[in-house]
């Protein structure tokens, strides 16, 4: 059995296409859904009434509103078979054997979890989501894994998904991409990450660093690879500093130093990497990035790194 976990909030008007894609899996009777009921304006009652005609449906409702990785992390508690999966209340599998697929990967050699390809699709045009570690589009998950390692969604309401995924990478030496499309993710503009999309996409740094300074810490707790933690720690550096360089004449970049101040601090209190590694992963990475954007360098990277020493106190 999978259990499927669907946070919703206020979600009757995109809930039906979610759940009938569920109904459409070749193994849909292996499946155990939960809405999880996120202090709602209603109940869905009816939609619980009308699709346990169909799967093994119910709804959970969290005590106080918790915002979706609260809720996730509700419907693990509440839940209990090997194999997770997440959903969102807006989005469908992609093809009838989406959820089959998945399954069938992740027994193969007992992964710890197995993530696929998704469409992202935004005002109408797709994109493919070609090996996505970030998001939990198109993932299923090991539940003895996550217990074994005591992982839990943190209570932030943006970015935790990136914070849980990445802790659950740093602790897993078995995980595997299956390059198969599963999983459509429609992005909701009035989300509450999506209602103003540029402006989120500047005040939700403050998000994303602390949830990747929030899995460095519990990785290191945990027993993880110091060498790999660091390399996330310098990727985010250097993602922050594109940032930068992207968002100079919008916003107070200055923003940006303060929030980078928790891994420039990891990076100076912990050398689990030698000058040359440190040096050549952060040329490769610069290359990447240059490759697919064109932003002026008004600073140089080591000027950036710099800078934030500015705001530590």
């Amino acid at each position: 059995m999978i259990d499927i976990i669907i946070p919703c909030y206020n979600a009757k008007e995109t809930i039906t296409e979610t759940l009938v894609s569920l109904c459409l899996q070749i193994n849909s009777n292996d499946l155990n859904v939960y809405l999880i009921n996120d202090c709602s304006d209603y109940n869905y009652k009816f939609y619980i009434d009308f699709f346990s005609n169909f799967i093994n449906i119910q709804e959970l409702r969290t005590p106080t509103n918790a915002g979706p990785g609260g809720a996730r992390e509700y419907g693990i508690q509440n839940s209990d078979n090997r194999y997770i999966m997440f959903m969102d209340s807006d989005d469908h599998l992609y093809t009838y054997d989406s959820v089959y697929e998945l399954y069938q990967e992740i027994q193969k050699k007992n992964y710890d979890l197995v993530y696929s390809d998704f469409l992202y699709i935004r005002d109408n045009e797709i994109k493919i989501m070609d090996s996505d570690l970030t998001w939990l589009h198109g993932k299923i998950y090991d539940r003895t894994f996550i217990n074994a390692k005591d992982v839990h969604f943190n209570n932030t309401r943006a970015n935790e998904d990136n914070g849980f995924n990445r802790l659950l990478l740093l602790l897993s030496n078995n995980y595997h991409h299956l390059s198969k499309t599963t999983y459509v993710y429609n992005e909701n503009p009035n989300s509450i990450t999506r209602r103003n999309n540029r402006e989120y996409r500047f005040t939700g740094l403050e998000g994303f660093i602390y949830n990747m300074n929030w899995a460095i810490k519990n990785a290191l707790v945990r027993g993880a690879n110091k060498r790999l933690v660091t390399v996330l720690a310098i990727n985010v550096l250097i993602a922050m500093y594109y940032y930068y360089l992207e968002l100079y004449n919008e916003y107070d970049v200055k923003k940006l130093l303060e929030w980078s101040v928790p891994i420039k601090k990891f990076l100076i209190n912990n050398k689990y990497l030698n000058d040359e590694d440190y040096d050549k992963l952060i040329e490769i990475k610069r290359k990447e990035y240059n490759a697919n954007n064109k932003f002026k360098e008004i600073i140089t990277f080591r000027e950036f790194i710099d800078k934030i020493d500015e705001y530590i106190q």
